[in-house]
């Protein structure tokens, strides 16, 4: 081969590399999704086991939530079993994690086990956004690296009578919350682990930094989980809209 001959065949060979690159890359993209989507559904099956072994309640997406114990009564009697196990009172940090990763001995005892405050007990669990650390390696807060409970689930009436700092922070009710294959239960978010409509920009923002743009994941009531795009997450008022409030309130928007 000439030196002129040689040249032309680098250079194609560097076009064909261009081309190949971003495909292996999307490539990569859809295997993580697709792992993160299965990891998502099972905490909301793990989430919806929890409920039916708790009078069919979902629990609080942060603990101790808009409840008080009545006059009486501890917190510890009031409260799921593991809802403080770290002082954020997050879900992804007691109820929800204790219902897939914690063991108890005979004595109802569990040993060896610590909630970090950065989040350190949720790596290498379902609760880690693998694609999260790929893109954001510097972030140190695995919270941020995790995904966030709907809030906005209609509450029940219930707290409409009683004291309460903020009744979407309860557990709620299923048999109340009638489109289960409509309503959001998880859904990604960068920025905070509990989300309500009024926090919809940030999981935009999530589509754009974790997946280019692409699609988040969100799982339902029903436990089945699948990847939106910005258009598919409603964006109308929950109060007004059908739609909106089926995905965000799980009911009807006169409700």
């Amino acid at each position: 081969m000439t030196l002129v001959e040689l040249l032309v065949v680098i250079a194609i060979l560097g076009i064909l590399v261009g081309l190949l690159v971003p495909g292996l890359g999307k490539a990569k993209q859809v295997a993580e999704a697709a792992k993160n989507t299965a990891n998502l559904k099972q905490i909301a099956m793990g989430t919806i086991t929890w409920a039916a072994d708790n009078g069919s309640r979902l629990p609080s997406p942060q603990y101790p939530g808009g409840m008080v114990p009545p006059p009486g009564m501890s917190p510890e009697d009031f409260f799921p079993l593991h809802y403080n196990l770290g002082d954020s009172g997050l879900w992804l940090d007691g109820v929800v994690f204790g219902q897939l990763y914690l063991k108890e001995d005979k004595d109802g005892a569990i040993t060896d086990y610590d909630v970090s405050e950065n989040g350190d007990h949720l790596k290498g669990t379902l609760f880690e956004s693998t694609q999260s650390v790929k893109k954001n390696p510097m972030e140190t807060d695995w919270h941020k690296h995790s995904y966030a409970m709907n809030a906005n689930l209609q509450y029940d009436r219930i707290y409409d009578q009683v004291e309460s700092s903020d009744p979407y922070l309860t557990e709620k009710t299923l048999s109340n919350l009638l489109f289960a294959p409509n309503a959001m239960l998880y859904i990604e978010c960068i920025e905070p682990n509990v989300v309500k409509f009024e926090d919809r920009q940030a999981i935009v923002d999530t589509i754009e930094k974790r997946w280019d743009g692409s699609k988040v994941i969100a799982a339902y009531l029903d436990g089945h989980a699948e990847r939106l795009a910005e258009r598919e997450i409603p964006d109308a008022d929950p109060q007004m809209d059908r739609k909106s409030s089926r995905f965000w309130r799980g009911v009807d928007a006169d409700r």
